[in-house]
């Protein structure tokens, strides 16, 4: 992840997000542990098929 950060900063990259599923406490933790923030957000979506 270090190094893909990196790489995106050069390009001026300025922000990653990550969608995680809120039960799922052990990648939320793994994230947070990263320096990820759980932000106020709504994600949305329609299945098609």
């Amino acid at each position: 992840m270090a190094e893909a950060e990196a790489q995106l900063r050069k390009v001026g990259c300025p922000k990653i997000n990550l969608q995680v599923r809120g039960g799922n406490r052990e990648v939320v933790s793994f994230y947070e542990e990263l320096g990820f923030a759980v932000e106020d957000r709504v994600s949305m979506g329609k299945r098609l098929i």
